[in-house]
């Protein structure tokens, strides 16, 4: 099937009834049926309609399903179909029909709705019944209260007890693991080409760089702290528009925990596996300063991506609409944008004698991975998909770790692509000066990668879509195939320099 054939399928079951306050179940479809209604496409009162059940409603769960009860009479003399519709966007949103009435009778109809928290304690929603003949639409308004104080309360216990809890847990592992770290790397011995001193601590802020080619001088500004702190900085941009973000949609104490505990759990898995990463290289294991290097410049990377991917999809929405570029920035636009973004950073440390074989540039592009996951995962647990969007703090935690996992190992191994093909030219003499043909060949491959993992997503939200629940199928699947490729090539092909 063509691609240009393939997205109106994949947005045909994206269709969802609509996102709102409240979402009514829909049963059966109609020739209004998933309209938008302009407000003047009816007189309100103009249709005897009475609402016999509740107008206000006091919450303590995320979702509460509630059934509307109507009476409704028709006072015309033509058959009549009946609407229920909400007020959403200055518009009527057509939700189902929900009856047919013959002229001069009355209906009793009782209707699920479903309501659902949107980050306000206190919402009006307003609804219609709306009748439709062949002389045009009639119609009655009425107004529903709802009262969130209650599920307000739960989240704010919650992530105040639980919540911290575990954050707080994360970060003592954290410590204790990143203290072995630094003891390690202190009694590691590495090969130096200068001999004694090349990798110190004074050194880690003022390099030897005498004699060095001008390309190895240009990969020491990426390794230094002080390149660091930029990247940093550009980094805490991002996660401040984060914050204002998570702030604007949900309550401020409420946003305020969501950040913090979403921060930690956001960086936990990252550099847990930047770790394991490093630990794996047992061969010829790098100096930890070259992976934290390339972890930061996945950080200032995801920065870069992130303005691009916005400006871009703007760009493509003005051209073919907002859901099409959507998907095409999914499969197509954010693996470029990303991947290129994370590999320029390889290339410029392939500069470097020590990047000196293949799984140098796995490892090395898996740290610009962990990076790059950190920061996006930040966005997704604090902003995207925090518990007011994906309703509820246990899809929350189911998001947390899905993603912790298996979206950080595979922005991981989408680099690792680009940075072993450039190691693979490094680790030969007669091709060691061609890395930048080597960045030219893995970059396509780390695209693609990313671009079908982004596709299988895709895929998985579809099958979510018509199962009601979360099955992952593709996308653990690609990831665990792509981590095992790369254990098997740091089993076998140690790459030293020929």
């Amino acid at each position: 099937m063509k691609f240009q054939y393939l997205l109106p399928v994949i947005m045909l079951l994206f269709t969802a009834v609509f996102a709102g306050g409240a979402v009514a179940q829909s049963t059966t479809g109609n020739d209004l049926t998933d309209q938008s209604l302009p407000v003047s496409a009816f007189s309100d009162g103009t249709l005897e309609a009475a609402l016999l059940s509740k107008t206000n409603y006091s919450f303590s769960d995320h979702t509460s399903k509630q059934n509307l009860t109507l009476d409704v009479t028709n006072p015309t003399d033509k058959k009549m179909a009946l609407y229920l519709a909400m007020y959403k966007d200055d518009e009527w949103q057509v939700i189902d029909q929900i009856g047919n009435i013959t002229p001069g009778d009355s209906i009793h109809i009782e209707y699920p709705v479903t309501f659902i928290y949107n980050g306000h304690p206190e919402e009006t929603d307003r609804f219609s019944v709306i009748g439709k003949t062949t002389s045009g639409l009639v119609g009655k308004e009425f107004a529903i209260g709802e009262d969130w104080t209650g599920y307000e309360r739960f989240l704010r216990s919650s992530l105040s007890v639980v919540g911290l809890l575990v954050a707080i847990s994360m970060l003592i592992i954290l410590t204790i693991v990143l203290a072995g770290v630094i003891a390690v790397a202190a009694i590691t011995k590495h090969d130096e080409v200068a001999g004694k001193g090349e990798y110190t601590f004074w050194t880690l802020f003022f390099p030897l760089t005498r004699a060095r080619p001008l390309a190895e001088k240009i990969a020491d500004i990426v390794i230094n702290p002080f390149f660091w702190g930029i990247e940093l900085f550009l980094g805490a941009i991002l996660i401040a528009i984060v914050f204002l973000f998570t702030l604007a949609i949900i309550p401020s104490d409420i946003g305020l925990l969501v950040f913090i505990i979403g921060g930690v759990a956001a960086i936990f898995m990252p550099l847990i596996f930047l770790v394991v990463g490093w630990l794996a290289d047992y061969y010829e294991r790098e100096p930890f300063r070259f992976i934290l290097a390339m972890f930061m410049w996945g950080v200032m990377a995801t920065f870069v991506s992130f303005f691009l991917n916005t400006t871009l999809d703007l760009f493509v929405g003005l051209l073919v609409g907002s859901g099409i570029a959507s998907l095409i920035t999914a499969v197509i636009i954010a693996p470029v944008v990303e991947e290129t973004a994370k590999g320029l950073g390889l290339l410029i440390l392939s500069g470097h004698h020590e990047y000196d074989d293949t799984f140098d540039g796995i490892i090395f592009g898996f740290a610009v991975g962990m990076g790059f996951a950190a920061v996006e995962n930040w966005l997704y647990f604090a902003a995207n998909a925090n518990p007011v969007t994906v309703e509820g703090l246990g899809p929350w935690a189911f998001n947390i770790l899905y993603r912790s996992v298996l979206c950080s190992l595979a922005h991981g191994c989408f680099s690792a692509a680009t940075g072993g093909a450039i190691g693979f030219m490094k680790s030969r003499k007669s091709l060691r000066s061609f890395a930048f043909v080597g960045f030219i060949i893995g970059l396509p491959i780390a695209i693609t990668m990313h671009g079908i993992f982004n596709f299988t997503a895709i895929l998985d939200e579809i099958m979510q879509v018509i199962i009601g629940f979360p099955v992952p199928m593709f996308d653990p699947v690609l990831t665990l195939v792509m981590t095992g490729i790369y254990i098997i090539l740091e089993d076998n092909c140690p790459g030293r320099v020929s």
